[in-house]
This record gives C-alpha cells, structure tokens and sequence, in this order.
C-alpha cells in the first residue's frame, strides 16, 4: 500500500480557500479538455477525405442491407401470418 505523503494544506482565510479552489478546478477543466481532445482524437480521423467512390461504396452497401432486411421480413411474414 502506498502512504499518503503530502502534508495536508493549512489555510488561514476564507480567500485562500477560494483561491485554491478555483485552481483545483482550472486544472480539472484543463484536463478534461485534454481528455475530449484525445477520445475524439481516437474515432474521428481528420486525414480522411470523403471520397465520391467511397460514399457511393456506403450508399450501395446501405441499401443492400435494407433490401435484405424487407426481404426476410416479407418471408417471415408469409410464413407465420399468411392466411
């Protein structure tokens, strides 16, 4: 087990607390920022361009997906509720 080895802070006024305060959460929003900036960093590749054959590539494969899905749909349809 590691011991806690600071020395706890003595303050003397009301406006030593709030100073310190403020700085404790200067660096907790600087380091939140960071940490956005490098979880969006990791999902969002900012060197890759849009290309038209690649969006097209998507369009393609989308609409085949939706096309499979209303075709398994109709013939469960028809199995189980045809009259």
């Amino acid at each position: 087990m590691e011991k806690n080895t600071q020395t706890p802070v003595v303050f003397n006024s009301l406006e030593e607390i709030q100073q310190r305060k403020e700085q404790i959460l200067t660096g907790i929003r600087n380091d939140n920022n960071e940490i956005n900036k490098r979880w969006k960093s990791l999902f969002f590749n900012h060197d890759i361009r849009k290309k038209k054959g690649l969006s097209m590539a998507t369009v393609i494969n989308t609409g085949a997906g939706l096309f499979d899905g209303f075709m398994l749909a109709w013939k469960l349809y028809n199995k189980f509720f045809r009259r």
